[in-house]
């Protein structure tokens, strides 16, 4: 067995070690109890496209990174577009973030209820 053999094997076992010890904690019975409430004006954001997004260019930094030329450290025609998409979406999704931030703070969202 190669040596790179192994280290998959170990990083496979050590996987499914933590696997199953957050299968164990999260599986465990106890007492049901409440659940908090949000304060007012928190509530879930709405649908967006821009973890699909962010996950397109992860693929494409990530196809680049894996299909190059012995020579190469990465093929650039895939890895240049999937980074600049992977950062247009995490830019993007910080101003999202930021402009929901901003109207929480301003009360437009303060309706009363906890959705």
């Amino acid at each position: 067995m190669t040596d790179v053999a192994i280290g998959f094997l170990l990083l496979g076992v050590a996987m499914l070690v933590v696997l199953g010890i957050v299968f164990a904690i999260s599986s465990r019975g106890g007492a049901p109890r409440e659940t908090p409430r949000p304060p007012r004006g928190v509530h879930l954001p709405g649908p967006s496209f821009l973890p699909v997004i962010m996950s397109v260019g992860a693929l494409l930094l990530g196809a680049g990174l894996a299909f190059r030329a012995e020579d190469q450290f990465a093929n650039l025609w895939l890895a240049i577009p999937g980074l600049a998409v992977l950062v247009f979406g995490i830019v993007a999704w910080v101003a999202a973030a930021n402009s929901e931030w901003r109207d929480t703070e301003h009360g437009s969202h303060d309706d009363g209820a906890a959705h």
